[in-house]
């Protein structure tokens, strides 16, 4: 029996999550305004909309938070390692509600111990091409014990 092929990979800081993210915010605050709110009510949701997007650019984009994801090794069986920049490993199991897209991929992931699934976002520039290539194949298909039950008998 072949040993399950593994898939280690630093992430780095990425352009398009940094540009992405405030464009996002912008959106949500301008559909927010076009509703016609008080005014009180246009500050905070500009003050916590403004917050999230710092957040968001800081952790996920410019990886620069003690709990942004800086290195990922997926196994073929679904199982995901991750290492955040505080050094903490974290071990879990790839959900089906995973996307793979050419431009675009979402890990959903359940870390052992969990009550709730986690998610995160990787895009080509975060990644060599071919590591990103390999990541997106591993995703899709992948071996996941719980859902495809043993592998057949080969006798």
């Amino acid at each position: 029996m072949r040993t399950a092929s593994q898939l280690r990979v630093p992430l780095r800081a990425s352009r398009t999550l940094a540009i992405a993210l405030p464009a996002l915010a912008l959106a949500a605050f301008a559909s927010w305004t076009s509703i016609g709110a008080p005014l009180w009510a246009d500050v905070a949701v500009w003050l916590a909309v403004t917050l999230w997007a710092c957040f968001a650019v800081v952790t996920h984009a410019l990886r620069l938070s003690s709990r942004s994801i800086v290195e990922l090794l997926l196994a073929e069986d679904a199982i995901l390692v991750v290492r955040t920049r505080a050094g903490r490993l974290r071990a879990g199991h790839v959900r089906t509600a995973s996307f793979v897209h050419p431009w675009l991929t979402t890990i959903v992931w359940r870390p052992d111990g969990a009550r709730c699934s986690r998610s995160m976002v990787v895009v080509p520039d975060m990644l060599d091409v071919d590591d990103f290539r390999r990541l997106r194949v591993l995703l899709r298909y992948g071996r996941r014990e719980v859902d495809a039950g043993a592998p057949a008998s080969q006798a």
